[in-house]
């Protein structure tokens, strides 16, 4: 190996890293209020907090184009049970980050998970 291939590859690693860290850095800000969007057909079907990592409910939701069933627990949110033939709300999983949707595109339904950042004052002087 030459010097140039090395001095490549430590640039790629050491790039790497940084993405890794400023990713890591950038997804853990904190939030006040978390809750859910149930949307269905573009409309509120329902909103749900997510702020107590204790609270535990399924949710069915029957619309016209068929039956969904949400679980909200440990401050997240997950499709449990779907009639669409493809189930992939099923299997995008368990969401718990402002910014995370699950869709199901056959019954029209969105969950989208909302937040506020927390404006984490220090002190404040007059």
């Amino acid at each position: 190996m030459k010097k140039g291939d090395i001095l490549i590859m430590l640039f790629v690693v050491v790039l790497a890293i940084g993405l890794l860290v400023f990713y890591k850095i950038s997804t853990t800000q904190h939030y006040h209020h978390k809750y859910a969007v149930i949307m269905v057909d573009g409309k509120i079907y329902k909103k749900v907090s997510l702020e107590d990592v204790n609270y535990r409910e399924e949710i069915p939701i029957v619309t016209k184009y068929g039956k969904n069933v949400l679980l909200v627990k440990n401050g997240g949110i997950q499709v449990i049970y779907a009639e669409c033939p493809d189930k992939i709300c099923i299997k995008e999983g368990f969401i718990d980050k402002p910014g995370q949707s699950i869709v199901c595109l056959p019954f029209r339904m969105v969950v989208e998970i909302r937040g506020v950042k927390n404006a984490e004052v220090d002190q404040v002087v007059y």
